[in-house]
């Protein structure tokens, strides 16, 4: 992707330096930062399903569960599971050495399922007016933000942003474009 014509400052989300971000999607300062928040995002991913992989192991109908089950079905730390025994806030029974077992109905008044990690929710198809009120021409959008044209296309195309040609003019809806650019100094 071509450098932008504009200066965009952000925060490194891992580090936390401000840098002057090259193009509208660079979110770390550097390679560095991108390959540390890269391996955090799959070990998470791992992580949860792990958890999952778990949780499709329990029964239904078993009554008492593990500290490790509840946690992979609460998403409780097991630090707070036991606290929360020692306190006597949770019915457990001690199974033998190594084995607290501790009341899943008791644990589902107190506490709600963890949501499902891998589930992605359908995207919601958004409604656009697409009328020259509501809609910047590509001039427009590229005086206001100082985009080149080629530029503004290349945004259109790449995050889908729909478009209607009225004669000469192509028309952009301003909610989309204010919401690219919205980081960008004028």
């Amino acid at each position: 992707m071509p450098a932008a014509k504009f200066e965009i400052t952000r925060q490194c989300k891992v580090c936390g330096e401000t840098f002057v971000a090259k193009t509208i999607e660079s979110w770390y300062c550097t390679p560095k930062c991108f390959k540390i928040a890269w391996k955090r995002r799959k070990d998470e991913e791992q992580r949860l399903q792990r958890l999952d992989e778990v949780v499709k192991k329990i029964p239904k109908s078993k009554e008492y569960i593990t500290v490790s089950e509840a946690y992979a079905l609460f998403g409780i730390s097991k630090e707070t599971l036991y606290r929360l025994i020692r306190k006597g806030t949770i019915p457990s029974v001690n199974a033998g050495e190594r084995q607290t077992l501790l009341s899943k109905e008791e644990l589902m008044k107190l506490y709600p399922l963890r949501k499902k990690a891998l589930t992605k929710p359908k995207p919601i198809a958004k409604l656009y007016s697409l009328e020259p009120k509501d809609c910047y021409t590509i001039g427009e959008i590229t005086e206001k933000f100082l985009v080149n044209e080629s530029t503004v296309y290349l945004h259109i195309r790449k995050y889908s942003i729909p478009t209607r040609q009225i004669g000469n003019f192509v028309y952009v809806p301003k909610k989309e474009i204010d919401n690219l650019y919205k980081d960008m100094k004028r």
